[in-house]
């Protein structure tokens, strides 16, 4: 049987913690270990926590502070503590139930032939049964699977995404090796940031980029873009429908509106840029879905922040054709260039008018 670890980076989120923690130590099939990467302010209030909980777990739990405040960088940080074969990458706020992991391993350990690289957990509506929730998750509609699937399905016939088109191109491409070992996993596209597991080996190859946490740690895309480079080392990206997650969505600090808009679109630019070949589909197809992100950031200027997330939006996608034309071995130093001067001109105009 193939062993797992689980690796957890949090930060400021103590009570979400609390929950979704000892779900992961109560699995079914337990953990070989545990990691906990926290970057909070109040570090030995998580540390303290997470200490008490190892105490009453044979599970070996291992808490690091975070080297850096940014995500990908925080879960390469806990991949270098991992020695299991397959890495599990629930978030703070993934609440587990008893056999997640269980039904994650089984899908596994059927791909002998390693197949696939990353296989990924089903979400659900509702809590595991008895589980208490002490922050109520954020209400949006996006967050709703069923609300989500409409959507996406919308824009599958109007406007694809170019990270769906990419990877459903890959999964094409790489599904027959699957089939001719009898695997009838369901395949996607795309993996979601708290559902995310990975075989350590491919992973460690990869690892997440933390260009994309270098300026604001929340690091928007950062799951796909991990997603599509497996797809494009080779492997597959399969699901486990009987694996559960319900994903709380604990309320947090909301992003400045600037950067939120800014790094959503600079940021898929980024990975475009980086992962697709020049003349694929996927790539021709950005600059009309860009467009389309940038017709629904501006349906919603209602009020200041509606107003900046527009204006960040426009700013990166005003770079579309410097970050599409360049090298891919200066991509990452442009990124920081292009992020520095965008919201060091949006202070200097918000000084002006203050």
């Amino acid at each position: 049987m193939l062993d797992y670890a689980i690796v957890v980076a949090t930060r400021n989120r103590l009570d979400m913690l609390r929950v979704s923690l000892p779900l992961f130590v109560a699995q079914t099939r337990p953990a070989a270990r545990i990691v906990v990467v926290d970057r909070s302010d109040d570090h030995e209030s998580v540390r303290a926590y997470c200490e008490s909980v190892a105490r009453e777990t044979e599970i070996p739990l291992i808490v690091r502070y975070g080297d850096q405040a940014n995500l990908p960088a925080q879960r390469n940080q806990g991949l270098d503590l991992v020695t299991e074969p397959v890495t599990m990458y629930p978030d703070d706020d993934s609440l587990w139930f008893p056999d997640t992991a269980e039904h994650l391993m089984d899908v596994y350990e059927a791909d002998r032939n390693r197949r696939y690289g990353a296989i990924s957990a089903t979400p659900v509506a509702a809590a595991p049964p008895g589980v208490d929730v002490p922050i109520p998750p954020t209400r949006r509609l996006t967050n709703v699977p069923v609300v989500m699937a409409i959507r996406n399905r919308v824009e599958r016939l109007l406007v694809p995404a170019p990270f769906v088109l990419f990877g459903a191109e890959r999964t094409k491409a790489l599904r027959s090796g699957a089939e001719q070992d009898g695997l009838d996993h369901p395949l996607v596209p795309t993996i979601g940031g708290y559902r995310m597991t990975f075989r350590t080996e491919v992973l460690r190859e990869l690892r997440f980029d933390p260009t994309l946490g270098s300026r604001v740690g929340y690091a928007t895309h950062e799951d796909i873009d991990i997603g599509l480079r497996v797809l494009a080392s080779g492997s597959l990206v399969a699901a486990a429908p009987r694996s559960l997650v319900f994903h709380c969505v604990a309320p947090g600090a909301r992003a400045a509106g600037f950067d939120y808009g800014f790094f959503h679109v600079l940021n898929y630019l980024y990975i475009c840029a980086k992962v697709m070949p020049e003349r694929s589909l996927a790539r021709r197809r950005l600059r009309r879905y860009l467009r389309y992100k940038l017709f629904l950031y501006a349906a919603k200027r209602r009020d200041q922040y509606g107003r900046e997330v527009h204006q960040g939006a426009k700013a990166a996608y005003a770079r579309f054709d410097e970050i599409m034309a360049a090298d891919q071995s200066s991509l990452p130093v442009l990124y920081g260039q292009v992020a520095d001067a965008e919201r060091a001109a949006h202070a200097a105009s918000l000084t002006a008018r203050s």
